[in-house]
């Protein structure tokens, strides 16, 4: 005998999440107080892009402060932001949690998967920002003017560029997941997305010469190329949770597609630490 879900009252839901959310804001405040105990480390990670770059260009140049409450701002700034970082997985976690009584289904299937996954394609977004998008815009930047004048950098701006650099691709990394989930909603197609695939790679360069603060082509290109493989990986999403009946050259493309980026994002990564050079010494 089939017996009916028992209606939980509003208030019993509005403990529970205040319940949640005291869980999380424990989390919340031990790792932005950590990151305030940390927090010279933790800068100099920030800084470091810059610094390397007036090394290696014989800039005679610094970061410094310039204003009494900068330096204060730049290391509470960061200690907020990597504290919020560093929580999402638990907000997620008990989002996930509170959800789940009234799922059922592939709906969880989806939940588990999809809320991760944003965390785990943001963070790729940050590093990928970090390690190729800054430094190649910050080289612009402190080389533009450097034999004019002395690049002195306050770190005030240093660390909110960065940070600004960092989320905005993180969201960008999103766009296969929001793909995938419009598809699933029936609300776009496959078919009907490639028909805009020349209108996309127009917008990503516009998007990436908006983001990203240089005119560099080389910054700009680092920003749009990652949006228009996402995009591509968003379609191949669509296509694979399309009930219609894929052929066996479909999936061989799907892998061959994967073994080119993966390989893309290896020499990406040889050439970025220059390991590549130790390789060939041992």
């Amino acid at each position: 005998m089939l017996t009916e879900d028992k209606p939980v009252n509003i208030l019993d839901h509005f403990k529970e999440i205040k319940k949640r959310l005291i869980r999380y804001f424990i989390f919340l405040t031990i790792f932005t107080v950590g990151s305030l105990i940390f927090f010279k480390q933790i800068i100099q990670i920030f800084i470091e892009p810059a610094n390397k770059i007036l090394l290696e260009a014989g800039a005679d140049g610094q970061i410094v402060f310039g204003r009494v409450t900068e330096a204060w701002g730049a290391a509470a700034r960061v200690s907020i932001i990597l504290g919020i970082s560093l929580s999402i997985p638990f907000l997620l976690g008990e989002i996930i949690f509170f959800l789940r009584p009234g799922l059922r289904g592939k709906e969880k299937l989806y939940i588990y998967l999809l809320i991760p996954l944003c965390f785990i394609f943001f963070i790729s977004g940050a590093f990928f920002s970090y390690f190729f998008v800054i430094p190649s815009a910050l080289n612009f930047l402190i080389t533009f003017g450097d034999d004019i004048a002395q690049p002195m950098i306050n770190i005030g701006p240093l660390t909110a560029l960065m940070f600004s650099l960092m989320f905005w691709m993180g969201i960008i990394f999103q766009i296969p997941l929001i793909m995938f989930l419009l598809g699933r909603l029936g609300i776009i197609t496959h078919k009907s997305l490639k028909r805009f695939r020349r209108w996309v790679i127009l917008l990503a360069f516009v998007l990436g010469a908006i983001i990203t603060p240089t005119v560099d082509p080389i910054t700009q290109i680092t920003v749009a190329l990652p949006m228009i493989l996402l995009y591509e990986f968003g379609l191949i999403l669509i296509r694979i949770t399309e009930p219609e009946k894929k052929t066996f050259r479909f999936y061989i493309g799907i892998i061959f597609l994967i073994i080119i980026v993966v390989a893309l994002m290896l020499s990406a990564i040889i050439v970025r630490f220059d390991t590549f050079q130790n390789l060939i010494k041992f």
